[in-house]
């Protein structure tokens, strides 16, 4: 079986549901673009219809699924293997486990886009110098790749988080007046993702 589209034909559940109900073993290629503009491609491995592993550059298993979940345009395309290689095999995701990690991140994204300014305001630190700051090691993470100018999207590329989890920690250190958006647009540049 050989599949094939863009997601205006087809939603991921879909896609999904398919091989998993054709019991296919192959890779679904995803080249999607996300919410701020961002390319990524995404693969999925499948062994009789379960989802072997899911890889997008650094991220993978349910971080890499969030990407494919918010995205707001792309193409698949599923080719079918008789056997992957033991690598592919390494981060198993349950189907169930699988769509609920897609709707939970397409909810996150919908908070995040209200609350967050446009995608190309341009950050600044705002960390206090004289006074002690407690930060969760992924605000650490962020704020260490942090330099002023830099835009939502450079500070999501950036990251080496998912995009809803980094949206999350921008969103974080801005209410905590460690960061702070030179303009004062909200929401104007984050489009929601598909679904």
């Amino acid at each position: 079986m050989e599949l094939r589209g863009t997601f205006r034909d087809f939603s991921l559940e879909a896609i999904l549901g398919l091989i998993r109900n054709g019991y296919k073993t192959g890779t679904l290629h995803l080249a999607v673009t996300m919410p701020l503009g961002m390319t990524r491609r995404i693969d999925l491995s499948f062994v009789d219809g379960e989802i072997a592993s899911v890889r997008c550059d650094r991220l993978h298993g349910l971080d890499a699924l969030r990407e494919a979940a918010i995205c707001v345009e792309g193409s698949f395309e599923f080719g079918v293997d008789n056997e992957l290689s033991p690598q592919d095999e390494a981060v198993p995701v349950a189907m169930e486990m699988a769509l609920a990690t897609i709707d939970e991140a397409r909810n996150a994204m919908k908070s995040l886009s209200a609350a967050l300014p446009a995608a190309g305001t341009a950050f600044s630190r705002s960390v206090p110098p004289d006074e002690t700051v407690h930060l969760s090691v992924e605000e650490f993470h962020l704020l260490a790749v942090t330099h002023d100018g830099m835009t939502l999207n450079e500070l999501v590329a950036a990251n080496s988080a998912s995009t809803v989890d980094s949206l999350r920690i921008v969103r974080q250190l801005m209410e905590r007046g460690l960061v702070a958006g030179k303009t004062s647009e909200v929401a104007a540049g984050l489009p929601e993702a598909a679904g």
